[in-house]
């Protein structure tokens, strides 16, 4: 909900009525709307770099 609260500007009275399900595509929304250059997000970065240690 941090997500949300800072690139949408929501509080968290805003957020009280979104299922769990819309929580999570809001907030995907967020991750891309704040970093938009990183088209795979922090999974990707997480996947690769566990590669690496292998």
């Amino acid at each position: 909900m941090a997500d949300l609260a800072i690139v949408f500007h929501w509080t968290p009275t805003d957020c009280a009525a979104l299922t769990l399900r819309e929580l999570m595509d809001w907030r995907e929304r967020a991750r891309t709307r704040s970093n938009p250059e990183d088209a795979h997000g922090a999974r990707s970065q997480a996947a690769s770099h566990s590669r690496r240690g292998r």
